[in-house]
């Protein structure tokens, strides 16, 4: 009986049993809420779905490439079975984008319990996410990612796990997450009768974004009036406006963690993307919240990536360019490291969400090494990223140095490719200059660019260098050839077809406080751009232009 006891108490130890949600540092959900269980870490749950063979030929035809529009999902009904537990009449439709793979592979899914009978629920869940987790081999970067989230203030649907069985075929290991939808929204907000905008495939707020939940789909005035703040040139009257529809806290909070995390499929950095909002009706404020967390802490960016970087979501940069805003940003993320990022207490998270993975993986022994593997990288991973973060905000960036001609040199290139139309870039040394190339790739159209970085003040700008565009045929588009621009602006303005040398300016404004992003790139199917890395340089040139009042 002791022996038996003793067995009892190890495996309690090894599934969390006993620690509460809130352990190693991250603060317990606020509220009690439906299906604990299921996200606490205990035994991983077991799935078997059943799709009849007409359901499987419609999921068949569902296939989403990455980079190109979504198309239309269709709903198949299953049977999920969870032990002795059945739930008929499950609508499920295969989701992902660039992590997408097809129904007879390693498809992600999403279920919907209450589609066709309205009481029906899975541990008190209408709707729930499996994730494949193709691009996050630990299958801990979701979860240990939400709670990070929620201990600072941020609402996110929780994760678990699960093993999963389609048809009798053993599919593997999910990662379980909770539904966008109103039952999510009552557990974090007073009202759940707000819009939840959906940004998870990609736009900004700009955009016509998708409804998750709505009571009024056609009512937008909410977004718009959001959009209208951030734009509003003048910084003192933005932050104003911004306070009036924006949640400021819980999005500098948002902002925060998301650098913190090295998230670049984002918002604050990513296209946007993998984000939702939702206006609050009862405090009549907008609330970002994340989504798609798998590629966290160096995985796609550098583990050394700037805490101050080019904020490419319009409301990040609107607001965080407000210089009080920008140190408020910082002062709050030296609070989000300082009580949720000690490093001792997220390795001992990791290990208490691990060892149920380790039980579910233990008939698998190779799927069990390439996880054991990867744990130990995400750690390292964590440990070089809570280091820079920690160096940069005691060493925080310094604005470009202008010499007594209001000029700054600029350095630190780095190339980076067009995500769908790739090109290549290299450095070489031509005529006793140091040159910066593009490379058309493939015959096809390409763009890439060279990037660097400097932080400016309010001023007027101009963006100056060299640059000759080489082979670009007789057929060439008059959008091919090579352009300077900053970041966020992708208008032709600049380009130049020339095979010689040539100096081109690119002006801009920066209204408060920016960390600009400068693009030197080249367009075309073949050929390629040059730029001459001595010449480019910045011109500071007084105030920022005054912009005509807009009637509204």
């Amino acid at each position: 009986m002791k022996a038996t006891f003793t067995i009892l108490l190890v495996l309690a130890l090894a599934l969390g049993v006993g620690s509460s949600p809130g352990a190693a540092g991250l603060k317990p959900a606020k509220k009690k809420t439906v299906a604990g269980e299921l996200f606490f870490p205990g035994p991983v749950t077991r799935l078997q779905i059943e799709i009849s063979p007409e359901g499987m030929e419609t999921l068949r035809q569902y296939n989403q490439v990455w980079g190109k529009p979504r198309p239309e999902r269709h709903d198949v009904q299953a049977i999920v079975r969870e032990g002795s537990q059945v739930y008929s009449n499950v609508s499920v439709h295969l989701k992902g984008s660039y992590s997408f793979q097809p129904i007879d592979s390693k498809p992600s899914f999403t279920l919907k319990f209450d589609a066709v009978n309205a009481d029906q629920k899975f541990h008190g869940l209408t709707k729930i996410h499996l994730n494949n987790s193709v691009q996050d081999p630990t299958y801990l970067s979701e979860k240990l990612a939400r709670e990070l989230f929620e201990a600072a203030d941020v609402p996110a649907p929780r994760a678990g796990h699960a093993m999963v069985d389609l048809n009798g075929r053993p599919v593997g290991l999910f990662v379980l997450i909770e539904g966008w939808n109103k039952q999510f929204l009552k557990h974090h907000f007073s009202s759940p009768k707000g819009n939840l905008y959906d940004g998870g495939s990609g736009g900004d707020v700009t955009k016509a974004l998708k409804m998750d939940s709505s009571e009024n789909p056609e009512d937008r005035t909410d977004l718009t009036n959001l959009v209208k703040a951030v734009k509003e040139p003048d910084p003192a009257k933005r932050l104003a406006r911004i306070g009036q529809v924006l949640d400021v806290d819980r999005f500098i909070s948002f902002a925060a963690t998301e650098i913190i995390m090295c998230n670049w499929d984002g918002y604050s950095i990513g296209g946007p993307n993998n984000y939702r909002v939702y206006h609050d009706p009862e405090r009549n404020k907008m609330v970002f919240m994340p989504h798609g967390l798998d590629q966290l802490f160096g995985v796609g960016s550098s583990p050394s990536a700037s805490i101050t970087p080019h904020f490419t979501g319009i409301v990040a940069s609107g607001l965080l360019s407000i210089p009080e805003m920008r140190a408020r940003y910082l002062a709050r993320m030296g609070e989000i490291l300082t009580n949720n990022f000690r490093l001792s207490d997220l390795n001992k998270r990791i290990d208490i969400i691990a060892a149920p993975i380790r039980l579910a993986l233990a008939s698998d022994l190779r799927s069990l090494a390439e996880f054991e593997g990867s744990i130990q990288g995400f750690k390292s991973r964590i440990a070089a990223r809570l280091e820079s973060v920690q160096q940069q905000l005691q060493h925080p960036e310094q604005p470009l140095r202008f010499g007594s001609d209001d000029v700054a040199s600029l350095s630190g290139w780095r190339f980076k490719s067009g995500l769908t139309k790739s090109a290549s870039g290299r450095r070489v040394r031509e005529e006793n200059r140091d040159v910066l190339q593009v490379f058309a790739r493939s015959g096809n159209d390409s763009v890439g660019g060279w990037r660097a970085n400097g932080l400016l003040a309010e001023g007027h700008y101009i963006f100056s260098g060299r640059a000759r565009a080489d082979g670009l045929g007789d057929n060439a588009s008059k959008t091919n050839g090579v352009i300077l621009r900053v970041s966020g602006e992708r208008s032709p303005k600049g380009l130049s077809r020339n095979a010689e040398w040539t100096t081109m300016n690119y002006e801009f404004d920066v209204r408060g406080i920016m960390d600009v992003e400068f693009v030197c790139e080249f367009r075309g199917a073949q050929g390629s751009g040059s730029f001459d890395m001595q010449s480019l340089k910045v011109m500071r040139k007084g105030p920022p232009a005054v912009l005509p009042v807009k009637e509204e």
